[in-house]
């Protein structure tokens, strides 16, 4: 097996594969549902599953019969977010706008053309953007759009930067390209109303190119106190205190 002319091992790949449909899904699964949904003989599971247990990167439940990501995969998904550049850089500034603020407030990154939340202070009465944990299509949230409108410039690189699974009509494609122009314009971006039962309205900014050229902060607003002149508020204190935290004056 081969990706662009270098070999890929069999093994990795379903180790990989295996991880990445763990934490996909919301609850835990047995053996057999595994092996189906990824296409791997039982008996290659199993020998899978017992390694990745035995190192910790997987879990079963009280009877031994179904299985979930085990606190292997917590602690090195804890070591990226404490090594990431973006995320020790902006920690202050997520933390003292939601103080200030007195909302919920995320950073997010776009990952494969999905929103990804890295850090997330919640207010428990005001919906975020994001649910840790997550992907979400980064064109259905103003914290993915801000980072959209940033990084295409036209339909062709938009439609690469779109997730594999969004199927855009052109009169929605149309549309999308539109918020994003105004995006740029306004130098952020907005949902006024929820784009989905998960998602939060409010303000998101894009954090500095330098620092995280697909990062971005979003600050949630419940939609009865978001205006178009309060959003331009929010987007204005938000820049001044990246500005501020990466002085170190936060």
């Amino acid at each position: 097996m081969t990706t662009g002319g270098a070999p890929r091992v069999k093994s990795a790949d379903r180790t990989v594969e295996l991880l990445e449909l763990l934490a996909a899904m919301p609850d835990r699964r047995t053996l057999v549902e595994l092996a189906r949904d990824l296409g791997i003989p039982k008996s290659s599971m199993h020998g899978l599953l017992r390694t990745l247990v035995q190192r910790g990167w997987v879990e079963t439940d009280s009877g031994g019969s179904r299985y979930g990501l085990g606190v292997q995969a917590l602690r090195t998904g804890a070591a990226y977010l404490r090594t990431d550049r973006a995320v020790r850089r902006l920690t202050s500034v997520v933390d003292w706008l939601h103080r200030e603020l007195d909302t919920s407030v995320q950073l997010g990154r776009l990952v494969g053309g999905h929103m990804v939340c890295l850090l997330t202070r919640e207010k428990a009465d005001v919906r975020p953007m994001l649910r840790a944990g997550w992907p979400s299509p980064a064109y259905t949230t103003a914290i993915g759009r801000v980072v959209l409108a940033r990084a295409t410039s036209d339909d062709v690189s938009l439609t690469r930067m779109l997730p594999a699974s969004a199927a855009l009509t052109p009169s929605a494609l149309d549309a999308l390209q539109h918020d994003l122009a105004r995006t740029v314009e306004r130098g952020h971006a907005v949902d006024m109303r929820p784009t989905g039962p998960e998602h939060g309205t409010g303000v998101a900014v894009a954090a500095p190119p330098t620092l995280g050229p697909y990062d971005a902060v979003g600050v949630c607003a419940a939609p009865d106190a978001l205006t178009e002149s309060r959003a331009s508020e929010i987007a204005a204190t938000v820049r001044a205190a990246i500005t501020a935290g990466l002085a170190g004056r936060l």
